[in-house]
């Protein structure tokens, strides 16, 4: 799982430790932190990010990942 959004955003730290619950989460602030290694041959990546997230920055994660 990729949370997206500002590192000091209590809302996106909160989803990101809700998913770390879960399944391997990263959060992250831009898709040039996507190390390509800790997603290639996963069947599914999830995104999600904090209310405050652009959607362009959610665009371009989206995009990265497909380029992956």
């Amino acid at each position: 799982m990729l949370v997206i959004g500002g590192r000091h955003s209590a809302n996106t730290r909160r989803l990101a430790e809700t998913c770390s619950a879960l399944v391997e989460t990263y959060h992250i602030e831009t898709a040039d932190e996507i190390e390509e290694a800790r997603v290639r041959g996963k069947g599914r990546v999830g995104i999600t990010a904090g209310a405050s997230t652009p959607d362009s920055s959610i665009e371009l994660v989206e995009r990265r990942l497909r380029e992956l």
